[in-house]
């Protein structure tokens, strides 16, 4: 088969596996992060909404701060790996969607300013459920339109006519049902998250059970054969099942102690995120490695490169745990 995508006269300079390595490493931990973020969001809400006489005492609002830096800095490096490995995909389709795909700089703008604001800025409860409902939406929309650029940039065959329709940037991926199925089952974890963190009661884990479900079966009935065909996505399909199934038994089990129960529950989470991201790549690899085989883009090994490559992520790791543990600080204060 011809490749319909010209690999590009840039060569790389390192395997390309290892780009994938990093991209796939670090978007299952943003993946985890942005979980904790919207479960903390959506619970810490709850919370204060049910107990606005001790709102500032809230565990949310304190740990926001904190969830809302990481997640932000884990979300970085994922879009970097992304143009590095498949810029004409990624590029074409931020393009059709250019308004809302811009909009997220100042969406996160808005949404991080909120959650400090709650923090340090709120006397009123009132004024922290306003600042964290509009936080929570806000996070939300940039999480969806996320979905829609990453659903858009596996489906190279709809672009021109999405372009000759409409050339003002507001072209979202056409099958809305698609997206919205994607998005639902990738964002389903929030509420197990916001229950292991907070250590709230495991009712709070249903949702979760509900939407991963009938979120991932609703997404397969837009999987094409060639989909279905991939064998990444049919171990990852039957693992991602299996998992609902365990965090359905861990409903039934008596936790004695909480923490017993926080970590089954952040446990199943990190499985989670393997099994979400797993399946993501096997998509992706099912749909764009027959016309953009990443094994053939050009090398031009420089060990120099890759050295500071292996030296900026360990210093990103780090800072990411430096972040983590000076955050904590700012918890009782």
């Amino acid at each position: 088969m011809d490749n319909s995508f010209p690999l590009g006269d840039l060569a790389l300079g390192a395997p390309p596996w290892l780009y994938l390595t990093g991209l796939l490493i670090i978007f299952w931990l943003h993946v985890l992060s942005i979980w904790l973020l919207i479960g903390t969001l959506i619970l810490g809400l709850v919370e204060i909404i049910k107990n606005k006489e001790n709102w500032a005492k809230s565990k949310a609002i304190r740990y926001l701060p904190i969830i809302m830096a990481i997640a932000l800095n884990l979300g970085v490096p994922p879009l970097l790996f992304m143009q590095v490995l498949y810029a004409p995909f990624l590029f074409s389709s931020s393009i059709l969607l250019a308004i809302p795909w811009l909009s997220v700089i100042f969406l996160l703008m808005f949404s991080y300013g909120l959650i400090y604001a709650a923090r340090y800025g709120a006397k009123h409860s009132w004024q922290a459920i306003t600042f964290l409902t509009l936080s929570t939406l806000g996070v939300l929309l940039i999480s969806f339109i996320f979905s829609n650029n990453m659903t858009l940039l596996l489906k190279p065959d709809i672009w021109k006519e999405l372009y000759s329709y409409k050339q003002n940037g507001l072209n979202l991926n056409p099958n809305t049902f698609e997206v919205i199925s994607r998005w639902i089952w990738v964002l389903s974890p929030v509420f197990v998250a916001g229950t292991a963190l907070l250590q709230k009661s495991k009712l709070w884990t249903i949702p979760t059970v509900i939407l991963s479900i009938v979120g991932l079966f609703a997404y397969k009935t837009t999987w094409t054969d060639t989909i279905m065909d991939n064998n990444l996505v049919n171990i990852s399909f039957i693992a991602d099942l299996a998992l609902v199934g365990i965090l359905a038994i861990i409903l039934f089990i008596p936790f004695k102690d909480l923490k017993f129960q926080q970590l089954g529950l952040f446990a199943w989470l990190g499985l989670k995120g393997l099994s979400v991201v797993a399946l993501r790549h096997g998509i992706r690899c099912a749909l764009l490695d027959p016309i953009y085989p990443l094994s053939k883009i050009p090398i031009d090994l420089q060990p120099f490169l890759i050295a500071i490559f292996i030296i900026s992520f360990v210093i990103g790791a780090w800072a990411l745990a430096w972040m983590y543990l000076n955050g904590r600080k700012g918890v009782s204060i």
